[in-house]
């Protein structure tokens, strides 16, 4: 089958996220501080989760609609990309996502679905470095998939390449099946205010089997895309910003619940977790009274990956911001 047609990255209706376009990714929550920013000091490079579930095609046309483009325009953007706003200016390609039934089937034909997924994220990139940039320093953030193809990016296109080396803020790539013990080019993050280093946190129960999903895990290293395996994760807590610190719930001053598709973002809520790194998982407990608008079906199988970014939605903005002001005192004037 012939895959669906590529973007055109000149093109504004490749963009989920454009600065000056408005979109749910403007919305701030009710609690949500700092505040959006009018004058941002540094950008955000967004690379969005799965939101294709069907099974008709290996690729997702980039701009699909219906309910595939309703979890990226009102899901995503409302509930992952708004974190940026308070740091940043905002871009987040469409692409043609890989569907989720590649990553529950690896194969040579999903290894080439990644392919033509990460040729559109690389190409997005390439293209807001070369027309939109312009000498920014720049967060790159991500979900999930969108995590594996930053994961690539991250290798291919910035540890080697020193222009742009020095102009990252932060990796956030969350949610991503990364090992401990591979190398992508770029430290990782072990303080709040550290800069141009790495942060992934895969969050689950503490009951949660270590090896749920392991074995269909892949991630790019060395050139290939490589079976994780049983390999350790990559930790980062995002309470605390290192891999080591136990935080209680009252270090988490925000999480976002989500009520539903198309209904409005309700305020953040305080006391719902805290968090550790423990074996590779950031290990999190919510009281059975907090549970509501932060479950779904995977968090009956102990696994809160959907909500990596919304149960620490206000540590994430914060640092967001507190990270572009280390960067920002430390570049040269």
């Amino acid at each position: 089958m012939d895959p669906p047609p590529a973007p055109d990255y000149a093109k504004r209706s490749a963009w989920a996220v454009w600065p000056g376009v408005a979109s749910a990714a403007d919305g701030v929550p009710g609690g949500a501080a700092p505040g959006r920013t009018s004058s941002p000091d540094a950008d955000v490079f967004f690379i969005h989760p799965t939101t294709y579930l069907a099974n008709e095609t290996w690729n997702a046309q980039f701009d699909a609609g219906g309910f595939t483009g309703q979890q990226l325009d009102e899901v995503v953007l409302g509930y992952q990309v708004s974190i940026f706003n308070a740091c940043c200016r905002m871009f987040a390609p469409r692409y043609r996502q890989t569907t989720i039934s590649a990553f529950l089937r690896p194969s040579s034909d999903s290894f080439k679905a990644y392919d033509l997924a990460y040729s559109d994220v690389a190409r997005a990139f390439d293209h807001y470095v070369k027309n939109d940039n312009k000498g920014r320093p720049f967060i790159l953030a991500s979900h999930s998939q969108g995590s594996l193809h930053a994961t690539r990016l991250i290798q291919e296109r910035i540890a080697g390449h020193p222009e742009l080396r020095t102009r990252l803020v932060a990796a956030y790539v969350v949610g991503a099946s990364l090992p401990q013990s591979f190398d992508t080019g770029i430290p990782v993050c072990t303080s709040s205010k550290q800069t141009g280093c790495l942060i992934d946190w895969n969050s689950a129960s503490a009951l949660t089997p270590l090896a749920l999903g392991r074995g269909l895990m892949v991630t790019w290293h060395k050139g290939k895309y490589q079976a994780v395996g049983l390999k350790r994760w990559l930790c980062v807590n995002p309470l605390s910003w290192d891999s080591s610190t136990t935080s209680p719930t009252s270090a988490n001053r925000g999480a976002l619940p989500f009520p539903g598709i198309g209904k409005p973002v309700p305020a953040l809520r305080t006391g719902v977790t805290g968090a550790r790194c423990a074996r590779g998982r950031l290990v999190i407990s919510i009281p059975r009274d907090k549970r509501e608008g932060f479950s779904d079906t995977l968090t009956k199988f102990g696994s809160y990956h959907n909500l990596d970014y919304a149960l620490f939605y206000d540590a994430v903005r914060r640092n967001a911001v507190d990270r572009v002001a280390a960067y920002r005192r430390k570049a040269p004037r």
